[in-house]
């Protein structure tokens, strides 16, 4: 459905703003290798933007501005607990 000249409404119908879903995942556990005591190693694996969606959003604002939706990215942290 397009939008006549005269018709347009920045602020409750812009056509430069549109809706989307990106999709994240993470997962971890606190106890690696299942160790009993004190000292365990933790791992965790983070994926931001699993689909790979391209996004450009331009507010138009004095503070906000433009911004790019970051492309897939992973982060795998492993830490030691003692």
């Amino acid at each position: 459905m397009e939008i006549q000249a005269s018709q347009e409404n920045d602020d409750h119908n812009p056509d430069r703003v549109k809706p989307r879903n990106t999709l994240n995942l993470g997962l971890g556990t606190d106890n690696l290798f299942h160790h009993e005591g004190h000292t365990r190693i933790t791992a965790s694996l983070d994926i931001a933007n699993l689909t790979n969606k391209v996004a450009l959003y331009n507010f138009l604002s004095t503070f906000s501005g433009t911004h790019f939706l970051q492309p897939r990215s992973l982060s795998v942290r492993i830490g030691l607990v003692f």
